[in-house]
Formats: structure tokens, sequence, C-alpha cells
């Protein structure tokens, strides 16, 4: 009977030295768990986009920003971005600190479609006095402040010539009134 107390001990002893030992390669990959990186919220970043790209003559209506950018200052991410005007673009977001971004829209990036500049340029010829007009611009329009635009007329009971041009006033594709011309 003393031969089992004494095995019993020298099993217990064999156990012991490789339960919680520190420095075998198990226990530090057991105890050892990657931190997942920290990422910014992207539905915050949509909402700010929508609040600092707005202006008074055009609103984001949507913003669409990647959810897996890693929060770190100096990273910078695009997101797409579609204007209450029909145009859509792309937004730069900067991060410069903790929870503190900037904001601004690629430049040429920004497109407005034909058929709303279309509608947009019939609207202004009919408040110069040529109503009726049917405008025909590029299926899609880059928008580049202060360059001027060219598209087709017809109609408009002989009033119009044969072009109109004109020119974007701001980023977001507003068109300036005044550039409105036709020849």
């Amino acid at each position: 009977m003393s031969k089992t107390p004494a095995v019993a001990a020298l099993a217990l002893a064999l156990a012991v030295p490789g339960c919680g030992d520190s420095d075998s390669p198990e226990a530090a990959a057991e105890t050892v768990t990657p931190t997942p990186a920290a990422t910014v919220d992207d539905a915050q970043v949509e909402q700010g986009v929508k609040e600092s790209l707005s202006t008074g003559s055009a609103k984001v209506t949507s913003a669409k920003c990647p959810n897996d950018v890693q929060a770190k200052s100096g990273k910078t991410f695009t997101c797409n971005v579609t204007f209450d005007n029909g145009a859509t673009g792309k937004a730069t977001v900067t991060q410069v600190g903790p929870n503190k971004l900037t904001y601004e829209l690629k430049p040429g990036s920004v497109q407005v479609p034909g058929d709303v500049a279309n509608a947009a340029i019939e609207k202004q010829l009919a408040s110069q006095g040529v109503p009726n007009a049917t405008v025909t611009c590029p299926q899609n329009i880059i928008v580049k402040v202060g360059t001027t635009v060219t598209c087709n007329i017809s109609g408009a009971q002989g009033a119009a010539t044969s072009t109109v041009t004109f020119t974007f006033s701001s980023a977001e594709g507003t068109v300036d009134p005044s550039s409105v011309t036709t020849s």
C-alpha cells in the first residue's frame, strides 16, 4: 500500500511543471490575443461628408464610405457622394487626429448627367425669354468651375440659334445662371 501514494505523488509531480508554465510555447500561444485595429465609424463619416460638403447651391443627399478603414492619423480614403442636383462624385476624407476628419471633393470627380444639365439650362433659357427650348448636352459632364460647356438647342419657337454655353459656378455642379448664353 505504500507504493500507491508514491506513484500518485510522482504522477502529480510530473503533471504540475507543465501546468501554467509561462515559458512554454503552448502557454504563450494561449495567452496572446491580437487586438483588432480600431476602425472609423463609416456612418459617422458619411454624416460628416453630408454636413461638410453640402452648400447653399447643392446638398449632399447620400454618401457611401468604406466600413473597414483603420483609424490612424494621416490616413486618407475616398467616399462616393450624390448631390440633390443629380451630380455624383468622390470625396477625399483625411484623418487629422483622433475623431477629427477633413472632407473635400476630389477635383475632376464630380459629374452632372446630361439630362440634369439639359433641364437646368432649359429653365434658365425660359427665364431669359427663350421658352420651349430643347437642350441636348453631353451624356455626362465633368464639373470644372469656370470651364465653358457647349450644348445644342432645338425648338424654342425659332428664337434659339444652334448652341448654348454655360459654366459651373461651384465644384458641386451648379450652373452659373449669368453664364448661360446662346449663339
